[in-house]
C-alpha cells in the first residue's frame, strides 16, 4: 500500500432551500450545494502522537470532546480500515462553515476528512464508501441522520428530497443571488422539531395545514428553480417564512434580518434549516442588490453574510 507525505480532503457546504420541518412528515425539501463555504482537511504523518487543529485548538485525538465523537469515531474507523491504529499524524481543519447554524458543517468536515485519509493512503474513493463512513460519523454525532446533508455536500446539483425515498438531483436554471445571513445565535435542531410535534399533537388539524402548506412550496419551487422564475421563488420562500413563523421555529433575530433583507430589494427571504437562530437566507435579483442586502444585514446584527450565485 503507497503512502502519500500528505492526504488533502475538501468538502462545501449546503442550505434547505425550503421544506424545513415538514420534511420529517413525508414531504419534499430542496437542498442547494454552497460552495463558496468550504472545509478542508490536511492530514500528515508525524513522529508521535495522534493530533487534531485548527485554528483554535490542538487537542489529541483520544481527548477530543463529546462533540468530536463522531469524527473521532470516523478518523479510528478509517485508519483500522488501512491497518493503521497507531500512526502518529497531524490531521489539521480549515472552515469557514459555521458550526451549528444548519449549512452541513459537521457532514462536510466527516467528507472532508474520509477524502483526506484516502487520499493519503493513496487510495480510490468510491462514492458509495464516501457516503457510508460521513453518514457513519453523521449518525454518531446527530443521532440516525436523514442523509440529506452527505448528499448535499457531495453534490454540485440541488437535491429533490423526500423522507424514506431517493435522493434526487435535478437541473438548476436560475440566475440570481442568494445572500446567506447568521444571526450568531446556535441553532437546536431537536428543540426546533419537538415544537412542531407539540403543536402537532395540540392543534392537529391546523398544523398540518402548515405541514402540507410547505409541501406544496417545495414543489412549486423545483419548477420555478428549472424554470428561472426568479420572483415566483421570492414569494414562495416568503410564503414559507410566514408559515414556518407560525409553527413557533423562527427567532427574533431571524425575523428581524428577514425584515431587513425584504425592506432593501429581496425578493424573498426566510429562515433555513432548523430554526430557532442559525442562519437566514434572501433571494436578490443581481449582485448590486445582494451587496446592498448583505451590508444591510451586517449593520443589523448579522454575524457574518454569504453571497453565492446561481
Amino acid at each position: 500500500m503507497t503512502i502519500n507525505k500528505m492526504g488533502i480532503g475538501i468538502a462545501h457546504s449546503k442550505l434547505i432551500l425550503i421544506g424545513e420541518h415538514s420534511v420529517v412528515y413525508g414531504q419534499p425539501a430542496i437542498a442547494l450545494p454552497v460552495t463558496i463555504l468550504k472545509t478542508t482537511v490536511t492530514i500528515t504523518a508525524s513522529k508521535f502522537g495522534q493530533y487534531i487543529e485548527n485554528n483554535e485548538f490542538r487537542r489529541r485525538l483520544d481527548l477530543m470532546g463529546d462533540e468530536f465523537e463522531g469524527i473521532r469515531q470516523l478518523i479510528m474507523r478509517l485508519l483500522a480500515k488501512f491497518h493503521s491504529s497507531s500512526m502518529p499524524f497531524s490531521l489539521e481543519i480549515d472552515s469557514n462553515i459555521p458550526l451549528g447554524r444548519g449549512l452541513g458543517a459537521s457532514a462536510s468536515l466527516a467528507t472532508a476528512i474520509t477524502r483526506a485519509i484516502y487520499d493519503f493512503f493513496d487510495t480510490e474513493l468510491l462514492e458509495k464508501d464516501l457516503i457510508f463512513y460521513a453518514n457513519f460519523s453523521e449518525n454518531i454525532t446527530h443521532g440516525k441522520s436523514s442523509g440529506i446533508d452527505v448528499a448535499t455536500v457531495n453534490s454540485e446539483h440541488p437535491l429533490w428530497f423526500i423522507k424514506d425515498e431517493a435522493i434526487e438531483p435535478f437541473e438548476l436554471n436560475l440566475h440570481g443571488f442568494i445572500v446567506i445571513g447568521d444571526t450568531g445565535v446556535h441553532g437546536f435542531t431537536s428543540q426546533a422539531i419537538n415544537i412542531v410535534r407539540e403543536k402537532l399533537v395540540e392543534e392537529k388539524q391546523v398544523t398540518q395545514a402548515y405541514i402540507d402548506q410547505l409541501g406544496d412550496l417545495a414543489k412549486a419551487s423545483k419548477s420555478f428553480l428549472m424554470t428561472n422564475k426568479l420572483s415566483e421563488l421570492g414569494q414562495v420562500m416568503n410564503k414559507a417564512h410566514s408559515v414556518l413563523s407560525s409553527l413557533g421555529v423562527s427567532h427574533p433575530r431571524l425575523e428581524t434580518l428577514v425584515d431587513v433583507a425584504l425592506k432593501n430589494g429581496a425578493l424573498g427571504a426566510k429562515l433555513t434549516g432548523s430554526g430557532l437562530g442559525g442562519v437566514m437566507v434572501a433571494l436578490a435579483e443581481n449582485e448590486k442588490d445582494a451587496i446592498r442586502i448583505s451590508q444591510r444585514l451586517l449593520k443589523s446584527g448579522a454575524k457574518n453574510t454569504w453571497i453565492y450565485s446561481f
